[in-house]
């Protein structure tokens, strides 16, 4: 529990300014633990909401997911790779469709 003001002025008035110094220590710590929890939270918040902004600008077409990114369109993606592992993985042309090269999944035409 920290200690509290009206604690810490009765030690003083007392003489007890040694039990006061240590009061006031362990409020400095206390202080100093808030700031980096807050730290922390802040850094926490800023991440999400990143992701949430850039899966925000993620739709998808119903075969494949496309990034709107500054007024135009970026992708495709695969669906498996960013369902799954949230991953932005691009799909590669191979003239007849896209790949996905890290699950190797082919979206063709049949596939749109």
């Amino acid at each position: 529990m920290l200690p509290k003001y009206k604690d810490i002025m009765d030690l003083i008035k007392k003489g007890s300014t040694l039990e006061a110094q240590e009061k006031i220590i362990e409020l400095r710590e206390a202080a100093l633990e808030v700031q980096e929890e807050n730290l922390n939270l802040k850094e926490e918040l800023s991440e999400l909401k990143r992701k949430l902004q850039e899966q925000e600008s993620f739709s998808f077409d119903g075969d494949v997911y496309w990034q709107e990114s500054e007024g135009h369109k970026e992708g495709p993606f695969c669906p498996k790779c960013y369902d799954t592992k949230a991953q932005k993985v691009r799909l590669h042309t191979d003239g007849s469709g896209w790949w996905c090269y890290t699950c190797t999944i082919h979206y063709g035409p049949s596939d749109r």
